[in-house]
């Protein structure tokens, strides 16, 4: 199963609902895998969890993100840490292209700047600028 390659990979390095996607497969995937490695159906799963078995199925399909709550009862479920449903992603950096540091880069010179005003206006602008690309 491919989860991310060049092709996914768009060119200005934004993280986007596509590789969301991506991850909530894999993490999917790995749910049915330990599900099936345990012998239990997804109909077991969904009457612990107090869902149907339905709901089971949009998780290992990728359709649903599973809550943080959630993730951490099935983990419980499944015997393994929570972390196992994640390995075999890429590094988490790779998939957000290195934003990170070029936030930091520009909000930190902007605090240079001295005046409040113009502080506020650069803010504004990077946001808008930020919140645009995420679109």
């Amino acid at each position: 199963m491919v989860l991310y390659s060049e092709s996914n990979h768009q060119e200005n390095g934004d993280f986007s609902a596509r590789k969301a996607d991506l991850i909530d497969k894999h993490v999917g995937q790995r749910l049915r895998d330990r599900r099936r490695a345990l012998d239990l159906s997804q109909q077991d799963i969904g009457q612990i969890l107090g869902i149907s078995y339905q709901q089971v199925q949009k998780y290992e399909c990728g359709l649903n993100r599973i809550s943080a709550g959630r993730m951490y009862i099935l983990a419980h479920i499944m015997q393994v840490n929570v972390s196992h449903f994640y390995e075999g992603l890429p590094p988490a950096d790779e998939l957000i292209g290195g934003r990170l540091h070029d936030l930091d880069i520009t909000t930190s010179g902007i605090e240079n700047i001295p005046t409040g005003n113009v502080q506020n206006a650069l803010n504004d602008l990077v946001r808008a600028i930020r919140d645009s690309k995420l679109m």
